[in-house]
């Protein structure tokens, strides 16, 4: 069969009915793309930056910056420069990260992220390379941020340490940082928990010098927090929001998170009706995350079970009797954590400054424990350690950061050089004198009230943890009235 004996038709003139398609096509397009609406573009205080809990000094610096990258052509005008760096500082969980993307999100420009650990290399040169291909990166960007987390794993000050491969990482970071351009639209964010012990090259002017700081929650901000992570939650009524913000005095809102997060954790493994918890559930997170997750199978011989009971016994009664101290909430002998057979808890606070006498008096808190062992048993164990580890971290604070050592005064020793090294024996010596005078005065008070020592530790024994609440009631009336015991130093 020949295909082709007949000629094909003549095309017809459809160049109309194409035209209504398109026409039709562009309507739906428009439609979908919400052209021609009417937006209101103005930056509102009712931005994304809103649904953050907390940090309301930090958000409006963020909105600063924000406004900088959305109205580059005002600060022109002035001949304002944009920030090349910012670095975020503050303890973990505080929001340092997650202020980042949201800003990168509302702003809708690419986030680069990286962390400090992801530049260090056995290898020279390794780091530096990285550094280069991160910035080459963003600069193939008409606008972009880059978040280095971490950057003390690279940028600590290079005197502290022989690492080539840490200043080759570093040097690179500081060559990319001054090759900015102002078309390169290029701002770099960088988070750090040790802000002291970075660079003075990466901190200066033109480089990391704008400075963010990020504090812990307030008792405000952790109850909105609270709030927000048991919404749809029925409470115990025992427990409430102001009640949740007291205790997780000193949590970041990472930690509330988790410590939500464990609550619910727990009450599905002990099938409690849906979206109930009950107190045991909130406080068993909230220890958890404070003080560490309960090891039972960590088992203790029945003498080994009396001296941690003494112990704890001697930690809670000082810091009931004291009074520059906080009030013990719990004490317990069921081991937690890494290596805890017991602990003694006392109220959380919001404070950020403490007295001569507080500190003191800490002191004599944490010597209770180790003080309760020599006068029940005639001596110590290894159950102080963690205490010792404390005392000193306390004392020489208490000599060199903060100035209350009376022998040298406000000077700081660690920063004076060879001066500092030449009093480093002298000062020494007068720590260990004041220890030794807070623990003699420590033992003398426990042995004037060593029934109540007994009473703690035997409760402790029988129920393995108490309250506030029972502590009161293992003590008499006249000794829950005076709490005016203070330390002669």
């Amino acid at each position: 069969m020949n295909w082709f004996s007949s000629p094909p038709p003549e095309p017809k003139n459809d160049n109309g009915f194409l035209i209504l398609i398109f026409f039709f096509l562009f309507i739906y397009t428009a439609n979908k793309q919400g052209w021609g609406k009417k937006e209101k573009k103005e930056e509102t205080k009712t931005d994304s930056l809103c649904k953050i809990i907390g940090l309301e000094s930090v958000k409006d610096e963020i909105r600063y910056y924000m406004d900088f990258i959305k109205n580059k052509e005002k600060y022109k005008e002035w001949d304002v420069k944009l920030p090349k760096g910012i670095l975020l500082s503050g303890p973990p969980g505080t929001g340092k990260t997650l202020l980042v993307k949201t800003l990168s999100k509302k702003l809708d420009i690419p986030l680069i992220t990286a962390s400090g650990s992801e530049f260090i290399e056995m290898y020279v040169g390794v780091g530096a390379k990285r550094v280069r291909e991160l910035f080459a990166k963003a600069k193939g960007k008409p606008n972009c941020i880059i978040f280095i987390d971490e950057i003390d794993a690279i940028g600590t000050k290079r005197e502290l340490g022989n690492n080539s491969e840490r200043a080759s990482t570093v040097n690179q970071l500081l060559t990319e940082m001054d090759g900015f351009e102002e078309k390169n639209n290029i701002m770099v964010f960088a988070a750090t928990n040790l802000v002291k012990f970075l660079d003075p090259a990466l901190t200066r002017s033109g480089r990391f010098d704008k400075k963010v700081y990020f504090d812990l929650p307030n008792n405000d901000e952790r109850k909105q927090l609270c709030e927000l992570y048991l919404k749809n939650i029925i409470l115990p009524k025992k427990i409430s929001y102001d009640v949740m913000s007291e205790r997780t005095a000193g949590l970041s809102g990472a930690d509330i998170a988790n410590i939500v997060n464990q609550a619910k954790i727990l009450a599905i493994q002990n099938n409690n009706e849906k979206n109930t918890l009950k107190e045991i559930d909130i406080q068993s997170a909230i220890d958890e995350v404070m003080i560490g997750r309960e090891k039972r199978e960590r088992t203790m011989t029945p003498e080994e079970r009396e001296r941690v009971s003494y112990h704890e016994a001697g930690h809670c009664l000082m810091g009931y009797l004291l009074k520059h101290t906080e009030q013990p909430v719990k004490v317990s002998i069921i081991p937690r954590g890494e290596a805890a057979l017991g602990y003694s808890q006392q109220k959380a606070t919001n404070k950020k400054l403490m007295t001569k006498d507080e500190v003191l008096c800490r002191i004599s808190v944490l010597l209770g424990g180790r003080s309760a062992e020599k006068i029940i048993y005639g001596n110590v164990s290894t159950g102080a350690s963690d205490d010792i580890e404390k005392i000193s971290i306390l004392i020489t604070r208490y000599t060199n950061s903060w100035g209350m050592n009376e022998t040298i005064g406000p000077l700081n020793p660690e920063v004076m050089g060879t001066i500092g090294k030449q009093l480093t024996s002298n000062i020494m010596v007068k720590c260990k004198d004041i220890v030794e005078d807070i623990e003699k005065q420590t033992i003398k008070l426990l042995t004037k009230h060593k029934r109540y020592v007994e009473s703690i530790a035997k409760d402790l024994l029988l129920n393995e943890t108490i309250d506030y609440e029972k502590i009161k009631s293992l003590i008499p009336v006249r000794l829950e009235n005076s709490q005016e015991i203070t330390l002669d130093i």
